[in-house]
């Protein structure tokens, strides 16, 4: 994985299918939300029932409402970037991502075997003395194309 880039993000919303899950949970196959998450994504057709898509149709993962940090449960969203939440159609899940402060690092290779790795180089690198600190409010992934994800990790 790349050295991190500092950034400043603006607002954004996304509409999608989301659940409360761990990283307890996300490490037994049998209990991983995530991966459902990514098949409905795959399967139902959400690009069909989104009206307004941003960011060029690009899928996006939001983790948020973190409880306790890195040891506890949080929120995912997957989804597309929107305008606003105001057309939402029924049965799905909106949020509002708050802008600010991230540090952006790049996955490459196939998403499912990269984010994954990717995600435990970045748990490493916050817990090296001297790192940023984590502001554990919105994370989130911009799935650029088949074999190239930015995740962007908000920082205080």
């Amino acid at each position: 994985m790349q050295r991190p880039y500092p950034t400043t993000e603006s607002d954004f919303y996304v509409l999608g299918y989301s659940a409360r899950t761990s990283d307890a949970l996300e490490a037994d196959p049998a209990t991983a939300r995530i991966p459902g998450l990514w098949r409905r994504f795959h399967t139902e057709g959400l690009e069909d029932r989104i009206p307004k898509l941003r960011a060029k149709g690009k899928p996006f993962a939001v983790y948020f409402d973190y409880a306790g940090g890195a040891a506890g449960g949080y929120s995912v969203l997957v989804g597309y970037q929107v305008p606003g939440l105001d057309d939402a159609p029924a049965g799905l899940s909106g949020l509002h991502v708050r802008g600010g402060r991230y540090l952006m690092f790049t996955a490459e290779g196939s998403p499912a075997q990269a984010v994954p790795r990717a995600w435990a180089e970045i748990r490493e690198y916050f817990a090296r003395p001297g790192a940023p600190a984590r502001a554990y409010a919105y994370d989130y992934e911009v799935h650029e194309d088949l074999e190239r994800v930015s995740i962007f990790v908000g920082v205080r």
